[in-house]
């Protein structure tokens, strides 16, 4: 799995805001699909219909936040020591 400290920050959004088991399981089934060359998926704008990518900015402490330019929702991944 790529990445998978983002994977389940991803999945802890959805299930926070409640988001329908089927609409969680979609996006695992992408989540799978993705290729190397493609960017990680913004969680909140893949349940509005639009997958757009999420784009890393500079690690602050002990995360390593990724924001939606689109939604602009900020996903903090903990960085491994």
């Amino acid at each position: 799995m790529q990445n998978p400290a983002l994977f389940h920050v991803l999945l802890d959004y959805l299930e926070s805001i409640n988001a329908p088991p089927m609409e969680i399981e979609r996006f695992v089934d992408r989540w799978h699909r993705l290729r190397s060359h493609e960017s990680f998926p913004c969680p909140a704008c893949f349940l509005m219909g639009e997958e757009q990518p999420l784009l890393p900015v500079s690690a602050q402490g002990n995360v390593e936040p990724l924001v939606c330019p689109t939604c602009r929702t900020q996903y903090n991944v903990p960085i491994d020591d």
